[in-house]
């Protein structure tokens, strides 16, 4: 009796947690929303929108969600858990001689560095790109007339966020990026027939019951607000448009965004293929196991350009494994962000090392570099041209690794001093000028 009371109440438990996420989450809409086709030719060439006929090889297009209320306290914010997108393509309708879609012959890949998710891991996965049969096809919910051929774009889910992610869904038009996707026609002598034109118009959103054929073949949307909380299904809250306008054009297209290191300098190298209204980017690193991010630097944008821009920016890191993002801003203070996509690893010094001193001269303050390959007691001392000690720089136990020290020397008078690092059996001595 006793284990029948203890079940029905953590049952009663799960339900009334599960509602209250829920009912946390009712205030919360947004918008789904499939854009900015863009259509390609065999070559590879981008094709006039107003006259590219029935030769369409390639298209591509932006997959964005928006948060649509206006949140008015933190449980209205809408915080990304998880996302898994479901179209079919009626490949019959308006698309003459290639009645049983496409027979399999096209491929779906994600575009690199197209996310503006703070985190990668919102991105869907396993793109793929599903031919159906008119004959054989379950009609589901989109629309479509009973026996139409219907192929498919399949975007799995992500790996499901835990509520400490704090990956916010943007409330600006057109919304967080989930990403750019290409949609390739594999033209081959048994099947030369390309896309049709306007594959916007033949797209619907996969909506409702299950498919049999299928394991869970339609859109769905998980979300916490900003109390974190449980994961609750916001699938119902979202409206879903195929947005025909071509408008909604993000501010930065990323071309690359790359690493590299030397010692504890990591160097970040990025380029843009076009820019609009961008103000410029702010450097952003965290620890890989950490949660939040600190701004390191910033980097003038270029405005509104339409040609590729290169940039650079150098971070002196201490030993440990880092990510690294950049949030580009608009003119407006709209902003988005760009990942790197792999970690970057700073390891400890092969040698001890202590750098000249910069600014040299100085006044009042001035910067020591050093290096220590090992744990240890260290010490860095200052010496008047007498061989006085006038201060204490650093004394203390260090673990290995990179380390750079502040000295003000505003009580000091002018002139030549000399300093000097001792750490196990390594000592070096260098001389700075103050100038007052």
């Amino acid at each position: 009796m006793k284990k029948t009371v203890k079940l029905l109440f953590t049952f009663l438990l799960v339900v009334f947690v599960a509602n209250f996420a829920k009912a946390q989450l009712d205030p919360l809409t947004f918008t789904v929303r499939t854009m900015n086709f863009k259509y390609y030719d065999d070559l590879g060439n981008l094709l006039d929108p107003n006259n590219y006929l029935n030769n369409v090889a390639k298209f591509e297009f932006d997959l964005c969600i928006q948060q649509t209320n206006t949140p008015a306290n933190d449980a209205e914010i809408m915080r990304f858990a998880l996302g898994q997108y479901y179209w079919n393509l009626n490949v019959g309708a308006g698309f003459p001689g290639d009645t049983t879609g496409f027979l399999g012959y096209a491929s779906v890949v994600y575009k690199p560095l197209s996310t503006t998710f703070s985190n990668p891991n919102a991105i869907p996965t396993s793109p793929t790109f599903l031919a159906k049969n008119a004959a054989t096809d379950i009609l589901s919910p989109d629309g479509y007339p009973v026996g139409t051929a219907r192929s498919s774009i399949r975007m799995n889910s992500n790996i499901a966020l835990g509520s400490s992610s704090d990956v916010q869904v943007s409330g600006v038009y057109p919304g967080t990026r989930v990403g750019t996707y290409i949609v390739t026609k594999k033209v081959t002598a048994v099947n030369p027939s390309p896309f049709f034109p306007d594959v916007y118009a033949h797209m619907r959103y996969r909506q409702g019951p299950l498919n049999v054929n299928s394991s869970n073949p339609f859109t769905k949307i998980f979300a916490y607000n900003g109390l974190g909380g449980l994961s609750t299904e916001v699938t119902y809250k979202g409206t879903y448009l195929i947005d025909t306008t071509g408008g909604g054009a993000f501010p930065v297209e990323l071309a690359s965004f790359v690493a590299t290191t030397n010692r504890n300098i990591v160097n970040l190298n990025w380029s843009t293929a076009s820019e609009s209204n961008n103000s410029g980017f702010d450097i952003e690193r965290k620890a890989v196991n950490a949660t939040e991010w600190t701004k390191v630097g910033n980097v003038a944008g270029n405005g509104t350009v339409s040609e590729a821009r290169n940039y650079t920016f150098s971070d002196r890191a201490s030993t440990g494994r880092f990510n690294y993002r950049l949030k580009q801003i608009d003119y407006n203070g709209n902003f988005e962000y760009f990942n790197l996509s792999s970690e970057v690893e700073v390891g400890i010094p092969a040698k001890f090392d202590m750098s000249q001193n910069y600014p040299n001269p100085f006044n009042p303050s001035t910067k020591i570099n050093y290096d220590l390959p090992k744990d240890g007691q260290v010490s860095i001392t200052l010496f008047d041209m007498t061989g006085r000690q006038v201060a204490t720089i650093v004394n203390e136990a260090k673990t290995a690794g990179y380390y750079t020290v502040q000295f003000n020397a505003s009580n000091l008078s002018s002139g030549m001093y000399f300093y000097r690092i001792a750490a196990s059996d390594f000592v070096s001595t260098k001389k700075m000028v103050l100038i007052k």
